[in-house]
């Protein structure tokens, strides 16, 4: 009997421990639980293949997947470079943990989501290796906070550097602009020219002049990029402005089988900003148009631009039937030193200064591309 006492209660303390163990893994799982519903980080397990075997709510957060979408994949699909991924987990096994900064995941919409990882063996009572755990914190936003004040860096290297530019390109150009001006005299009162010569070194010496002017506010322009120069208003007629900017890419349109569609407004547009921001940010485009329907090589060029005139504001439409922009340079095309053109033809500062240049007009700038067969960049300015 006293055997049988002594055996009950033993079995009763082990069924209390049994208890009190269930209960202490119960609230551990809990814990567990609750730390991957609510962190925001992307934590994730693996089997001892790689594949996927739990998947966080913080994964849905950082990848935009759920875990019923990633369940049996294996996890390096989810990296943008899935081999570079593969060695890293090889090295977390070999190692039994490993840390990789700023490693490239893709989100499913489609763009790159940067994460410091940690990964750590998962191993059983035996000390076998089972799976791989792996902790994954988005600083993506840290990131582009990290590039942006690279570029603010470099924004305040090309002010110092614009200002030397300013310095030793104006004197050459106000000499030459001296020089035309005299040419131009010289010219009208020189004897043994036929009238048709004469008239044709007078206009060549005023396009010289007017060139020269231009090469200066260039300069002043690329300071005020980085100063935020005041713009100069004044009225101008906007249909006027862009003529005077096809005759100025004219040299580029000689040689080149492209048409210039014009479809103006019947009226004249009169607006109150500054003629000539707005005549470089018209340059740029043209400019831009021009090198996409040269770099597909069409023997049929077609740019066309249409102004309309909506309550407060006027929009140009310049359209072109070139290469297009590749969907995943549309997000970048507007950033400081983007390009999409070969060394020594493209600096990346075209389209982010016509951007800086309408932001200080109170303007936007706008575009649509589809690769293979154009891009559209619609500008809008208010009329005064």
């Amino acid at each position: 009997m006293e055997s049988n006492n002594s055996l009950e209660l033993k079995l009763k303390k082990v069924a209390q421990e049994l208890s009190s163990h269930k209960i202490e893994l119960h609230q551990t799982r809990g814990y567990l639980q609750c730390i991957l519903q609510n962190s925001n980080d992307m934590i994730f397990a693996t089997d001892v293949d790689g594949m996927i075997v739990s998947f966080s709510k913080g994964g849905e957060k950082v990848l935009g997947y759920t875990w019923e979408e990633v369940a049996g994949y294996y996890i390096e699909t989810l990296s943008e470079d899935p081999e570079s991924f593969e060695a890293f987990m090889a090295d977390s096994q070999e190692k039994g943990s490993a840390v990789r900064l700023e490693f490239p995941f893709k989100h499913k919409q489609g763009h790159t989501v940067y994460c410091d990882v940690s990964m750590i063996n998962l191993t059983n009572t035996k000390g076998q290796r089972v799976g791989t755990v792996g902790l994954s914190r988005d600083i993506t936003r840290w990131k582009k906070l990290q590039d942006e004040l690279i570029r603010i860096d470099r924004l305040a290297e090309i002010g110092r550097v614009a200002a030397g530019i300013a310095h030793e390109i104006n004197n050459p150009l106000a000499v030459i602009n001296e020089v035309s001006g005299w040419a131009e005299e010289i010219v009208q009162e020189a004897k043994g020219l036929s009238t048709e010569d004469r008239e044709e070194l007078k206009k060549a010496a005023q396009q010289i002049a007017e060139q020269t002017r231009r090469c200066r506010t260039i300069t002043h322009q690329l300071l005020g990029f980085v100063r935020e120069a005041a713009p100069e208003k004044t009225v101008f007629d906007v249909n006027g402005l862009l003529n005077a900017a096809i005759d100025f890419v004219s040299p580029e349109l000689k040689y080149a089988p492209i048409e210039v569609i014009r479809h103006f407004s019947k009226e004249p547009i009169h607006m109150t900003s500054d003629p000539t921001m707005m005549e470089q940010v018209f340059v740029n485009l043209l400019t831009n148009a021009i090198h996409a329907i040269n770099e597909k090589g069409s023997d049929q060029g077609k740019i066309e631009i249409k102004t309309f005139r909506m309550d407060s504001e006027v929009e140009i439409r310049f359209t072109d039937n070139g290469t297009g922009i590749a969907k995943e340079n549309q997000d970048k095309v507007l950033n400081l030193f983007f390009t999409t053109k070969p060394p020594g033809k493209g600096t990346g500062l075209g389209l982010s200064i016509c951007q800086n240049i309408l932001k200080t007009l109170d303007g936007s700038l706008s575009f649509h591309s589809e690769p293979g067969v154009g891009t559209t960049f619609t500008v809008r300015v208010p009329l005064s």
